[in-house]
């Protein structure tokens, strides 16, 4: 969601394996267990957390925010813009020593394009049309050469090949597994598989093949801990080394107990999503009405424990294309109510708001359809709650709000800082509808245009200002209910140094070279 850098650098742990040997491993608590370790099939930030250890793509996104090498030296671009050429650094190897070469790059992007290719029947690849949608083919010109041909210009691709969704896999090992090959994987990153208990551990060894700096720990162990407030409780028995999102309540305990808590704002979003195709929400006035009823700020303070920024338009602030100029929905109920009046609902209306009871990037959902459901009482709107789990709230959600008779729903979206395309375009354009990601059949002809001119304008400065005319557009249109952009949160042992958050991929954990 989520991307391919340093996020955490923290020093490695001693822990007692069998045999009686001492081995240094780092012990992980994430929200949830992986999904999958094929980096092309996974959607959710857990498994993407994972993936960035096992890994790596040909360019990477650097701390400020431009794209530097990964497993490719170098690279250029044809004059007509329709060429890219990349060359491999030498003597890349696999975990399981197989050679990476062109033949695992053109393998690992065409398997998802190619319905012809061998890999193609083992997906799916549910990422690949909205990321590779430009490209036309992958050619090998020699064992460290490789050409990506593209059918028009597209300004995002760079920021694309930085993805998960891109990360060079092993071909041989791709095709022996097949569908397995989700259980397992096989990349050229600092940690290769070792062992997955599913819903249990999931234990990465060193890649003694990596070209990198060497891994600060022998073995990584992932622990899926579901419940938010017993991350806090793992981290302080010293089940864990280091929780990813503990619960914001829990915060200050910990940091009186002498742990490190990190956080920093992230390129995230939290918003209320409407089925536009249906009254009153296809109202503008209507949507306008309830942007203005939530207090964003009491809520983030009362339930996320300043945990969160306040949202005022899809992209976070970090991220190119943010208009910083944009009027905001402020905590109004005069004027929410003025509004509704407007609208023809003076009295309000009853409506149906469903909610998961946990999930990925989903902050606190029960308690913050609760505060959001007591906002808009107060301007006569009433908001009934369904509460599902997050499997099934994710299927209700994907089959479109049409189909699944929905009306209004939590959604969040994490991606990395460096492209808004990757942001606006699959959540907000047209073009997206179910079976896409824009589920509430937001459509304005205005901001598909800006968009699609943005995604084929080479100059940056330029692509920003298009972004901006188009956040303007969508918020004044208010086609969900922005609420916040999360903070990243990490608690660890005081025993871990050397750690630090980086703002530009908060979903991805990378563990570099680290000492206690």
């Amino acid at each position: 969601m989520k991307r391919m850098l340093t996020l955490f650098l923290l020093s490695a742990a001693l822990s007692p394996v069998a045999h009686a040997q001492a081995v240094k491993q780092i012990v992980i608590g994430y929200e949830a267990d992986a999904t999958s370790l094929d980096p092309a099939q996974v959607t959710d930030i857990n498994s993407m957390q994972v993936l960035t250890q096992m890994y790596e793509p040909l360019v990477m996104i650097g701390k400020t925010g431009g794209i530097q090498p990964g497993l490719a030296s170098k690279w250029t671009l044809s004059a007509d813009r329709l060429t890219y050429t990349f060359t491999l650094r030498p003597g890349l190897k696999f975990s399981s020593g197989d050679p990476l070469d062109a033949d695992a790059v053109a393998f690992t992007f065409m398997r998802q394009l190619d319905k012809a290719n061998p890999g193609n029947k083992f997906g799916p690849f549910p990422f690949a049309e909205f990321y590779y949608g430009s490209l036309k083919s992958v050619k090998k010109v020699n064992a460290t050469t490789v050409q990506f041909v593209m059918t028009k210009p597209d300004a995002a691709f760079l920021a694309a090949l930085t993805v998960p969704t891109s990360f060079i896999v092993n071909p041989k090992v791709a095709l022996k597994l097949g569908k397995t090959f989700a259980l397992q994987g096989s990349g050229s990153g600092p940690y290769g598989y070792e062992s997955w208990s599913r819903g249990g551990q999931l234990i990465l060894k060193k890649n003694t093949y990596f070209k990198g700096a060497t891994p600060g720990a022998d073995r990584l162990v992932w622990l899926p801990i579901v419940q938010t407030g017993q991350r806090a409780t793992s981290l302080q028995s010293g089940t864990v080394d280091l929780v990813i999102n503990p619960a914001p309540e829990n915060l200050a305990s910990l940091k009186t107990a002498g742990f490190n808590v990190a956080t920093g704002a992230g390129p995230h979003i939290w918003w209320i999503g409407m089925n536009l195709n249906k009254a009153p929400f296809n109202n503008k006035l209507v949507r306008q009405a309830m942007s203005y009823a939530i207090d964003r700020p009491g809520m983030i303070k009362g339930i996320l424990y300043d945990t969160g920024v306040v949202a005022t338009q899809p992209l976070a602030s970090m991220q190119p294309g943010y208009n910083p100029n944009l009027k905001a929905y402020t905590y109004d109920t005069a004027k929410a109510k003025a509004l509704l009046t407007q609208a023809g609902f003076p009295n309000g209306f009853t409506a149906t708001m469903l909610v998961p009871t946990s999930g990925s990037g989903m902050q606190s959902p029960v308690s913050m359809g609760t505060a959001i459901q007591a906002y808009l009482s107060q301007i006569g709107i009433k908001i009934n709650i369904q509460q599902l789990d997050w499997g099934t709230y994710l299927s209700k959600i994907g089959a479109g709000a049409d189909k699944s008779g929905l009306e209004m729903w939590q959604m969040s979206w994490m991606n990395v800082a460096v492209d808004p395309a990757f942001v606006l375009d699959p959540l907000l354009s047209s073009s997206s509808f179910p079976p896409g990601f824009n589920t509430g059949f937001y459509k304005s002809a205005t901001a598909d245009s800006l968009m699609a001119r943005a995604r084929a304008e080479g100059d940056s400065k330029k692509r920003g200002g298009l972004y901006q005319q188009a956040e303007a557009v969508i918020v004044d249109d208010a086609p969900w209910l922005f609420v916040d952009h999360a903070k990243q949160v990490v608690a660890y042992s005081k025993n871990l140094k050397g750690f630090s958050l980086d703002p530009i991929a908060p979903f991805l954990l990378k563990l570099g070279t680290v000492s206690k």
